[in-house]
């Protein structure tokens, strides 16, 4: 009987301990705790100058020595409640320059300039920089983050590793490495061989622009053109060059729009997309896997590619009026487009020279 017992217990300790990873599962179906959504903080999902607003009100608590710095065309030098070591500078020539030293990453100093701030090239800030004046960098510089409350301009081969924002206008000089949010509230300029990931402002110029739309951009009246009902094709289909369309269209495969073509609605495609010279589109552009926008186009709705995007010289997207979002894992912007919004890559944006 006591060999009986024996086996029972054992097979009943082995049982309960099969069973023991699977409490909290059966409790959970009893008592469906984690049935809601997660509750997840989303202030800087959509803002892309949330961190710019964020380093403001961080160095909110130096503005009275800012102050007092301007006023006495002195510098000053501490450190923050949190230990991050800082200098401000009211003025900004030679002495003042040379009171602080940015390469020294035992000692990396915040920067605080109430006037014009002009930084040497082939220089590391690892601290972020606060310009109240106009910021210009010199040549293969590296930041950490800027804030200027007027125009910055970054020299040739300079790399940024987090974020930047300018009251007024950003311009980056040819071959910068762009990581992070870049911001203005003015306009983005960016040059030749500039890589880049997420850029925001009521204007983007990519390289030297042509200030003159093209000529069929008054083409549609706006929102309230009636549209016809949606087209929806299964294979690849092919739009005319010169073809007027009044709705939008769905393609289940692969999609080209002749040159000149101009669609009304917004354009869908499961496959490639590939849009020649002087089209115009006043809804989105969606594409699932590629999408090559040629010369001298007009878009006016998002554009989104699920793999990559090619948008080629004299083509704007959206307006100040209208601003819009372009984003693709990978794209490329030849010189010579505008766009007004977001131009979103989220794994590398380039700009290519155009032909």
């Amino acid at each position: 009987m006591n060999s009986y017992l024996a086996v029972a217990a054992l097979v009943l300790s082995v049982g309960v301990m099969f069973l023991l990873p699977l409490v909290p599962a059966l409790a959970e179906l009893g008592r469906k705790s984690d049935a809601l959504p997660l509750n997840v903080v989303q202030q800087n999902a959509g803002d892309v100058r949330h961190f710019a607003n964020g380093f403001r009100a961080y160095i909110k608590v130096l503005e009275p020595i800012l102050e007092q710095c301007l006023k006495d065309g002195s510098t000053a030098s501490g450190a923050l409640p949190d230990g991050v070591n800082y200098i401000v500078l009211g003025r900004t020539d030679e002495a003042a320059m040379l009171a602080f030293h940015p390469q020294d990453a035992n000692h990396p100093l915040l920067v605080l300039a109430g006037t014009d701030l002009i930084v040497p090239s082939e220089t590391t800030f690892p601290q972020d920089i606060y310009a109240r004046g106009h910021f210009a960098g010199g040549e293969k510089n590296s930041y950490r983050a800027i804030l200027g409350d007027t125009s910055i301009y970054l020299g040739a081969s300079t790399t940024v590793l987090r974020w930047v924002h300018a009251v007024g206008e950003f311009t980056a000089g040819p071959g910068c490495t762009l990581y992070g949010r870049l911001s203005s509230d003015s306009l983005i300029r960016l040059h030749a061989a500039c890589s880049f990931l997420r850029l925001n402002a009521p204007r983007i110029e990519i390289g030297i622009v042509n200030a003159e739309a093209p000529a069929h951009a008054q083409f549609f009246t706006g929102s309230n053109t009636p549209a016809s009902p949606r087209f929806l094709y299964d294979g690849d289909f092919e739009v005319q060059a010169g073809q007027v369309i009044t709705s939008d269209l769905v393609i289940r495969g692969k999609l080209r729009i002749g040159s000149g073509a101009r669609i009304s609605g917004s354009v869908k495609s499961l496959e490639d997309m590939a849009i020649e010279d002087g089209v115009s589109v006043e809804g989105s552009l969606i594409s699932a896997r590629r999408m090559r926008i040629g010369p001298h186009c007009i878009i006016h709705g998002p554009v989104v590619a699920e793999r990559e995007l090619a948008i080629a010289a004299g083509t704007r997207c959206g307006s100040v009026e209208h601003p819009t979002t372009v984003s693709a894992p990978r794209i490329e912007v030849e010189e010579g487009v505008v766009l007004a919004g977001t131009l979103w890559a989220r794994e590398q944006g380039l700009v290519v020279p155009s032909p």
